[in-house]
């Protein structure tokens, strides 16, 4: 009865420091990832404002590149965003910056390259994890 005891608080001991690791784990960097899509912000933002299912069915959960100009970049609770403007005054792509992203001399009214996850639209589309490409 000792040895079960023994082996069943082991095991779960060894279950909880598995668990610890894999929730603490860091996320892999986007930075040497290829892109699965490569799209500019307009036609990234005109293919969800025309059909949103269709748009998540191409771009959701995907490694995109977008090219664009930097309309604002912005540092909020320690996370950087660069956001890339679209013919749509309303509406805009925001890149989440990737820890330690070092975003050089960049500066709004630039062209530049954003690689990213997409997340979703909400009047913007949001891509997390970005990392700058050029």
């Amino acid at each position: 009865m000792k040895k079960v005891i023994l082996l069943l608080l082991v095991l779960g001991v060894l279950a909880a420091g598995i668990g610890y690791y894999m929730y603490n784990k860091p996320v892999a960097s986007l930075e040497k990832q290829k892109a699965d899509v490569t799209v500019n912000a307009a036609q990234l933002i005109e293919h969800y404002q025309a059909d949103e299912q269709k748009a998540n069915d191409a771009y959701l959960g995907k490694i995109i590149e977008v090219s664009g100009k930097v309309a604002e970049i912005t540092t909020t609770e320690g996370k950087t965003k660069v956001q890339l403007e679209t013919p749509d005054p309303i509406s805009l792509i925001i890149c989440e910056m990737e820890e330690g992203t070092d975003l050089g001399s960049l500066k709004a009214g630039e062209e530049t390259v954003i690689k990213g996850i997409c997340s979703g639209f909400l009047s913007d589309v949001i891509l997390v994890q970005a990392t700058i490409v050029k």
